[in-house]
């Protein structure tokens, strides 16, 4: 799966079925698991638990993006996840249906900026977020993100 705002073979969980912020986040984390580009699994997710409780990256729209800047990563990573129902994110307990979540090692922190922008600009279109949310597969996931 890829389109131009993601990486190559991004990996994708249609229907998540969790009740909270950390069971969502960890089943994302989870799809990373033995991705050789992560250089040690429990530590990149403490970061990017870390990371959440410092300020939650949330866009409105039911969406949310945690992330870590962390060298457990050598290349950026990113995996993605549309949940069954609301889950409750960030101290005001926004609702989220849609997880995007990356790794960023220190050293390509511009390819960071950029990628998040254009994700972010894609996922402000309110037809972008309705056409993810009734996607029926990972192609119609991902076409709509093209």
């Amino acid at each position: 799966m890829s389109s131009p705002v993601l990486p190559p073979n991004a990996p994708l969980l249609l229907d998540l079925d969790v009740s909270t912020e950390d069971e969502a986040i960890s089943a994302v984390i989870g799809l990373l698991e033995g991705n050789p580009e992560v250089l040690d699994q429990p530590a990149f997710a403490e970061a990017v638990f870390e990371r959440q409780k410092i300020n939650p990256p949330l866009l409105g729209n039911g969406i949310a993006m945690p992330h870590a800047r962390t060298s457990q990563v050598k290349e950026v990573v990113f995996a993605m996840a549309r949940c069954k129902q609301h889950v409750n994110f960030g101290e005001n307990q926004t609702p989220v249906r849609l997880i995007f979540l990356y790794g960023i090692p220190p050293h390509r922190v511009a390819e960071h900026l950029a990628t998040t922008a254009a994700l972010a600009r894609r996922l402000r279109d309110p037809e972008v977020v309705k056409q993810l949310l009734e996607a029926q597969d990972a192609v119609a996931f991902t076409q709509a993100l093209a």
